[in-house]
């Protein structure tokens, strides 16, 4: 068996094994804040669905600039909500507390904002991209031409025109000037024909 292959089914059990954990310690926390034994298993689907939603988009690979971005802060901040409620959850029945009523609401809040987030995602991942001019002579957009002139890279052009870097550097080979060439330097003798 490869290195790889150990790899893999190695993240295969952590995962399997944190989800079970992880959705196990959501779903007790929304049931301390009130929410009913049948619906409180919805809150890690929630969670875990949204995080993995961007996670998707994030390092896919196979959407724009702007998807991708907001796609990894969304991953990024239901990883950490996730993190913060189960240590929460987990907090409150160590303890034997009841949750303060600032808790009952954020956690009540969590299903929507999600929701919002996943939708503005959707829409994002949706969006027609960019499209880079083809050879066919097509003038690119006029943003595109000012940046170019400005003599903005690759990077630049990425984040400016949402589009990825890939996409910038074929732009930018299509439609940068030719860099003219440089004058013969003058002969010695001053006639302009060399020895």
């Amino acid at each position: 068996m490869s290195a790889r292959t150990v790899l893999y089914v190695l993240l295969l059990v952590v995962a399997a094994a944190a989800a079970v954990l992880s959705f196990a310690a959501l779903r007790d926390l929304a049931l301390v804040c009130g929410f009913a034994p049948w619906l409180a298993w919805l809150l890690p689907v929630v969670v875990d669905a949204g995080a993995a939603a961007g996670s998707l988009v994030w390092l896919g690979g196979w959407s724009a600039h702007s998807a991708r971005r907001f796609a990894r802060t969304l991953a990024l901040a239901l990883l950490g909500l996730s993190v913060a409620a189960n240590a929460l959850g987990h907090g409150l029945a160590a303890f034997a507390l009841a949750p303060a009523w600032w808790v009952v609401v954020v956690v009540s809040a969590i299903a929507p904002a999600v929701l919002g987030a996943v939708v503005h995602l959707a829409v994002l991942v949706g969006r027609p991209a960019v499209v880079v001019p083809a050879a066919d002579g097509q003038d690119p957009p006029d943003r595109a031409v000012a940046l170019i002139a400005e003599g903005a890279g690759r990077r630049r052009l990425s984040r400016e025109l949402d589009i990825s870097e890939y996409e910038a550097r074929q732009l930018l080979a299509r439609n940068r000037p030719a860099d003219p060439l440089p004058e013969r330097p003058p002969s010695l003798n001053g006639s302009g024909a060399t020895s």
